[in-house]
């Protein structure tokens, strides 16, 4: 018996089990109801999936007829345009087009009216201005009478500016100060004074921007299909967690928008300073300043560029021939920026807190988000409610207009066998990234298809079918900073989709990538490589919907309930 047959017993049989498990999950325990629910119902379909899938290596063949293989037909990708003027130019008119379906949906289609907040990061500017670090407006002096002031109960009835920082009888604010510092200037340049909705509005821009910047030259340095790149691009510039930003522009997107903005901006002018053998000063210059804002802008990015910045300073040792001393000023370019950016950080939580490492985060003015003891803000309890909020739970896909929301998780839309910790937050919407962003879950499928492919014996070694090491590195920036930046929001007590846009850009342009490279080096089957650059179109589309659809709902329904004329017009077009 070979190792196919073998391995695809073993999947059979695990296929069994989970059928077992639904049908005795009463007495086994795992189900509180003694009738047929729906829980049984789904371990049920998971196990006759499964056993479907390992059955395909003998029905598949009675179906066609034949096995396909590279001899049997020849499938050639097109992997560039005949003409880069059109491509140029298609990327410019759908741009644009974006543009004004985030200026649409973040005016909620009154375009002549701009939405109103509390424009915190303009108090922080005008601290910046009079030279000083604490907020203008003088905190309620209530509170300095208080034992407690950080106890939300306690608070009640008093007046204070929410979710700020309380210090010493000062008010601070313990987002990045990076946004404040641009509107010194802009207000300098223009004479108005700079809004939370128009920084939002701006970073995103600039991040969907940057996004398809990057993947432009990720498409002619590493010449991936052109169907791939067009499905990136299009995620790139509408998905669900970028959209969301919009839909609620206020002081915690700016400091989420504004991260992902330079972050990118980073990764672009990364790329180019090692698109050619000797690495680009101006460039490697540049992405270190843009690594370093994107730290003071929000500041839990700062463990991975931490990283990225070792990892960096490796790939210039190895691109000047592991020469030390050869390698000294690319190094010095390259850390400057970021040593200033640190330094400065440093300065300016010591001037607030007295301690370089406090940024005030403790000594917020909010609700129960804030634990009455600070390490509970992070734990390993927090990791498996995480893990099935943000990859696996299921958005809201209905019949009426506009078809998919994503709703604020309830205590009974936790699955029975997922204990939720006691200080664990879910009031605000989330869903899973592989279902609001169908891009990265097919991406997602072919990778575990390829590790399906890999234990089957039909890549003998995965590593060997990639040459390029440029395209090695950057992949493996990407994927460091993705498993840092997702471990640190699986660790953290607080759920939510806007923190998503934290790797969903970054995990689109990895997926863009992947796509591109699988269908070219692993799977040799012409038949399913079309299906797969089909199938991308599709997801690519579906992702760009459900990203416009949620910018019609948002957080608090927006259109419904400040533009409810417009929405029910919307509305009657698809009944």
């Amino acid at each position: 018996m070979n190792r196919k047959v073998v391995i695809r017993l073993l999947v059979i049989a695990g296929g069994i089990g989970i059928i077992l498990l639904s049908l005795f999950a009463f007495e086994l325990g795992l189900d509180n109801d003694p009738g047929w629910g729906p829980r049984r119902t789904q371990l049920l379909l998971i196990g006759l999936g499964i056993i479907l899938f390992a059955s395909l290596y003998w029905i598949t063949p009675k179906l066609v007829g034949h096995t396909f293989s590279v001899t049997d037909i020849e499938y050639k990708i097109q992997t560039q345009p005949a003409n880069n003027k059109i491509n140029i130019i298609l990327l410019i008119i759908l741009f644009s087009l974006a543009i004004y379906s985030y200026f649409w949906i973040i005016t909620i289609g009154r375009i002549d009216k701009w939405p109103s907040g509390k424009n915190y990061y303009w108090k922080l500017t005008q601290a910046f201005q009079q030279g000083q670090v604490h907020l203008i407006e003088e905190p309620n002096p209530e509170l300095a009478k208080m034992e407690n002031p950080y106890d939300f109960q306690k608070r009640k009835g008093l007046e204070y500016l929410w979710d700020t920082t309380y210090y010493n009888g000062k008010y601070f604010l313990y987002w990045g100060p990076a946004p404040a510092v641009i509107g010194v200037f802009v207000n300098a340049i223009t004479s108005k004074p700079v809004t939370d909705a128009g920084l939002v509005f701006s970073f995103v821009i600039g991040t969907a921007l940057f996004s398809v910047l990057l993947l432009y030259e990720i498409y002619k340095k590493f010449q991936i299909p052109t169907w791939a790149f067009w499905g990136g691009i299009l995620a790139c510039m509408i998905n669900v967690p970028l959209i969301w930003l919009l839909t609620r522009p206020t002081f915690y997107e700016v400091s989420i928008s504004g991260g992902q903005f330079f972050l990118i901006a980073g990764f672009y002018f990364l790329f180019l300073g090692f698109r050619n053998p000797q690495p680009n000063l101006i460039y490697l210059c540049a992405s270190s300043l843009a690594f370093g804002l994107s730290g003071a802008t929000r500041i839990n990015l700062l463990p991975a560029i931490i990283v990225l910045t070792a990892i960096v300073l490796l790939k210039i040792y190895f691109a000047n021939q592991k020469n030390f001393s050869k390698s000294l000023l690319t190094f010095a370019v390259f850390l400057t920026p970021l040593i200033v950016t640190a330094i400065s950080l440093s300065w300016y939580n010591y001037i607030r807190f007295g301690s370089i490492f406090e940024f005030g985060h403790r000594y917020q003015l909010t609700g129960p988000a804030l634990t009455a003891n600070y390490e509970d803000i992070s734990s390993t309890e927090y990791i498996i409610p995480n893990i099935y909020t943000y990859i696996f739970r299921l958005p809201s896909i209905h019949q009426e207009f506009p078809f998919f929301t994503i709703l604020k998780i309830k205590q009974n839309m936790w699955p029975f066998f997922i204990r939720v910790p006691e200080y664990y937050n879910y009031t605000e919407p989330s869903a899973g990234i592989l279902f609001i962003i169908p891009l990265i879950g097919f991406a997602t499928f072919l990778l575990a298809r390829l590790f399906w492919l890999f234990i089957n014996g039909d890549i003998p070694k995965i590593t060997s079918s990639i040459t390029n090491t440029n395209q090695i590195w950057f992949a493996l920036y990407l994927l460091i900073y993705t498993f840092i930046q997702f471990s640190i929001l699986l660790l953290f007590l607080y759920a939510s989709v806007r923190y998503l846009l934290d790797v969903s850009q970054i995990l689109i342009i990895l997926s863009t990538l992947f796509v591109g490279n699988y269908v070219q080096r692993f799977d040799t089957n012409p038949v399913v490589k079309k299906i797969i650059s089909v199938s991308w179109v599709i997801v690519s589309i579906l992702t760009f919907a459900f990203g416009f659809m949620i910018g019609l709902t948002g957080d608090k329904n927006t259109f419904l309930n400040q533009n409810p004329a417009l929405f029910y017009l919307m509305a009657s077009w698809f009944n």
